[in-house]
């Protein structure tokens, strides 16, 4: 297939997509800030007249992001989030408050990104980071949140001067572009943060990596438990910042990582002060962080039998994955059985290491040229898990073998991770028509 010497003729977002995917592959990576930037400077998008939050990290910029984003709707603040990637719908990766922006806006953003662009030869992530800015300039915001999408200081994100940044946990993923000391890892994530504005530190364990570079860039570190804290009990947890003259008690407990929902609320909380010269409202707050779920994060779909969907796909939110699973089992549930499927480039067996709660395997080939087979991802599992485990080439083999017989009983727990690919394909079955066997 030839691409088109003119996208500007398309009229619908799948024609963009498809070109984009072709003339710009999304398995091409190359770090660097020179060629967003020029594209950036003809749009006029380097400054943006909002307040600017990023937020890097290893896992849990996700759930970061979004729980900013639904502290900026229960406090009417108008906010666009930018994420990556996608798990069903492209449109998911741009958001206005909280909605998936239309077709309509992103081709105007895709058009106007390839008029600027020139003879620049940009990435799919720079291409789509661009798209984004521009969108979200167009539409006059209040606040923007950028989620890095591979380290921070190179990553195209990073052309845009942020009021606050966030970095939300530091651990060994994407190594052959970031390295494997975790020091150094620090110092990528750490290039997100500016002269003189805060950089909050939602992980305590990870401190010591990053004050150094924060020495380095000259920003101000907040750090979590000490410049802020949370504290845990059965129902409800407390927030308390100084910095922000905050103290919140019984905020409502959901299924994501608090140290992530408070590193929102700090950064959140930082932008609305200077942007309404208010504190942010506790039942504003209380509001926000009530129903706050996230796509593919810990995402429960169904009750009695329990099926949750998780893009863990390194070993520390595998670990994170296995720690609430062990929850369920404390509860009485009866089997945790995991349908995965991964990707070549990631940590397989330590991931699956990690998942020490599962107690049956079902093992998927996945439809894209980084997938790993599953016949390989069953060589990866703990030795005891190998000659139980079963393997598919696709989810609707997985789906077909388990029509007839008894999958799931009414107290086990299916969970599916390893990709935002995995979760995706899953997710979007279910959404259509369900699995016949459940």
């Amino acid at each position: 297939m030839s691409i088109p010497d003119n996208p500007q003729q398309f009229t619908h977002l799948d024609e963009w997509l498809a070109w984009l995917e072709q003339a710009h592959s999304i398995h091409n990576i190359e770090l660097g800030l020179e060629r967003a930037q020029k594209v950036a400077r003809r749009l006029d998008l380097i400054h943006l007249d909002a307040q600017v939050i990023t937020v890097a990290g290893t896992n849990g910029k996700g759930s970061t992001v979004a729980a900013i984003e639904a502290l900026a709707v229960s406090h009417k603040v108008s906010v666009g989030c930018y994420t990556s990637p996608h798990l069903i719908h492209f449109n998911e990766r741009m958001k206005l408050n909280g909605e998936s922006a239309s077709d309509e806006l992103i081709i105007e953003g895709f058009r106007a990104v390839y008029e600027a662009k020139g003879d620049t030869r940009l990435t799919y992530f720079e291409f789509t980071t661009l798209v984004a800015l521009w969108l979200f300039k167009q539409q006059q915001l209040d606040l923007i949140v950028l989620e890095v999408g591979l380290g921070g200081r190179l990553d195209a994100v990073n052309i845009i001067d942020s009021d606050i940044s966030v970095v939300t946990s530091i651990g060994l993923d994407h190594v052959d572009w970031l390295g494997s000391d975790l020091k150094q890892i620090a110092g990528e994530k750490a290039g997100v943060a500016r002269r003189d504005r805060p950089l909050i530190i939602a992980d305590k364990e990870t401190e010591s990596l990053l004050l150094p570079h924060c020495e380095t860039v000259g920003c101000i570190p907040w750090v979590a438990q000490r410049d802020f804290c949370i504290q845990l009990d059965r129902k409800y947890w407390s927030y308390q910042c100084n910095n922000l003259s905050l103290d919140f008690h019984e905020l409502p407990l959901n299924e994501l990582f608090l140290q992530n929902l408070a590193a929102g609320l700090t950064a959140f909380s930082y932008c609305y002060q200077s942007l309404s010269a208010k504190n942010v409202s506790y039942a504003a707050t209380y509001k926000a962080f009530e129903s706050l779920s996230v796509l593919g994060r810990f995402q429960v779909l169904s009750e009695s039998p329990t099926i949750i969907v998780d893009v863990a796909h390194n070993p520390d939110s595998a670990k994170l994955l296995n720690q609430k699973l062990a929850e369920f089992k404390d509860k009485g549930s009866q089997r945790v059985v995991a349908l995965c499927g991964m990707l070549k480039d990631k940590d397989c067996q330590s991931s699956l290491a990690e998942m020490k709660q599962v107690d049956e395997w079902h093992l998927l080939d996945l439809p894209e040229p980084r997938g790993k087979k599953s016949a390989e991802l069953l060589q990866n599992l703990p030795e005891v898990s190998q000659n139980t485990a079963k393997c598919y080439g696709s989810l609707s083999e997985f789906s077909e073998s388990c029509i007839g017989r008894s999958c799931l009983g009414t107290d086990d727990v299916l969970v599916v991770f390893g990709s935002f690919i995995t979760v995706g394909l899953f997710v979007e079955h279910w959404n259509k028509e369900g699995f016949a066997w459940i």
